[in-house]
């Protein structure tokens, strides 16, 4: 993408250097088959290996870039796609990527991302805790740091930082940018998979910033341990405090509402119910478009429950965070039994 619309609007944030990883905005297109409602395809944010994580990366490895990081150390379920991202692209920009990571239930994209991060060169570290992961992280950092004279560059799961939340407060300001061209109407709501919270806590302030006034519903797929009312408010603040500290200007006195929603998580993360593997089913034969178990389809069941009940009212957009690809050109299969670590 050759500029931001936010920095565009607020030139004295271009101080936060871009890795260039993102192919362009990403397109809005009608939900076949439902009134009303319109698709943020987030999924093709980058043609080798897109998703929501992209617009997080674009920021947060151009820093470690700038700071003279050679490695990054990242965290997620086996799984993640945004550990996945990071290697991938990483390797493009030169930097190394380790994650530590906990098993998780399997789903089918749990070994394409495994296989895309090896295949980047990725070092993956299993942990059994929350505890466990950041004491192995730690003793990884203190390694490099007596090998090498440097640590990595830590980045939190899910990119989800004040820095990589920017990537979305700029993403409402790209979406402003498509309502003004008529690809769609000002949206009433949005859905989006509330995870490590950076999109969503990006959405909050660039949408009120924006001047579009519109509720986030924001879909649970993580326990509350990671994702909850409280921890999207202190990211939020925290985001805020970056934008005033680099330009007054571009900090809002609100932000968008976000209502939580609870009721699809289900019996874990990963896992589906019969509602969201129905869901799935539906987006994916209605668009052609892939989701997964952990986050978009847990999403999209909700945006469907919401139409197929009467309650939406008024316009209403779907950010698809999906990776659209399964594994890059190039990255073999994971066989079965490297995969069996990783999954519980």
């Amino acid at each position: 993408m050759r500029s931001y619309p936010l920095f565009d609007a607020f030139p004295r944030l271009g101080v936060f250097p871009r890795a260039g990883l993102l192919d362009g905005i990403t397109a809005v297109q009608p939900m076949p088959g439902a009134d009303d409602i319109w698709i943020k395809r987030d999924d093709l944010s980058a043609s080798d290996f897109g998703g929501n994580k992209i617009r997080k990366l674009d920021l947060l490895l151009a820093k470690a870039r700038t700071r003279g990081r050679s490695d990054v150390l990242t965290f997620g379920y086996s799984g993640s796609n945004f550990v996945a991202a990071t290697a991938w692209h990483g390797r493009k920009l030169g930097l190394a990527t380790q994650a530590v990571l906990l098993p998780q239930a399997d789903a089918p994209y749990v070994a394409d991302n495994l296989a895309t991060g090896l295949h980047a060169g990725a070092q993956l570290h299993l942990a059994r805790g929350n505890a466990a992961a950041v004491a192995r992280a730690i003793a990884l950092s203190l390694a490099k740091l007596l090998r090498h004279g440097r640590v990595p560059l830590w980045i939190p799961p899910g990119g989800s930082s004040p820095l990589g939340a920017l990537g979305f407060v700029n993403a409402a300001f790209e979406l402003r940018a498509q309502v003004e061209s008529g690809a769609l109407p000002a949206p009433a709501r949005l859905y989006v998979a509330f995870s490590s919270m950076g999109t969503v806590a990006g959405l909050a302030i660039g949408l009120a910033l924006a001047g579009l006034n519109t509720r986030i519903e924001a879909v649970q797929v993580v326990g509350d341990e990671f994702a909850s009312a409280a921890k999207l408010d202190r990211l939020i603040r925290r985001t805020r405090q970056l934008l005033r500290r680099t330009d007054p200007a571009a900090c809002p006195g609100r932000v968008a509402e976000v209502r939580i929603r609870t009721e699809f998580f289900g019996r874990g993360y990963a896992l589906a119910s019969p509602a969201v593997k129905a869901a799935m089913n539906r987006f994916e034969s209605a668009t052609g478009a892939r989701s997964d178990s952990a986050y978009s389809g847990k999403a999209i069941a909700a945006l469907y429950a919401d139409h197929d009940t009467g309650a939406l009212r008024g316009p209403t957009l779907y950010w698809h965070t999906f990776n659209a690809h399964g594994r890059p050109a190039g990255v073999a299969p994971l066989p079965a039994p490297a995969l069996a670590p990783y999954v519980l």
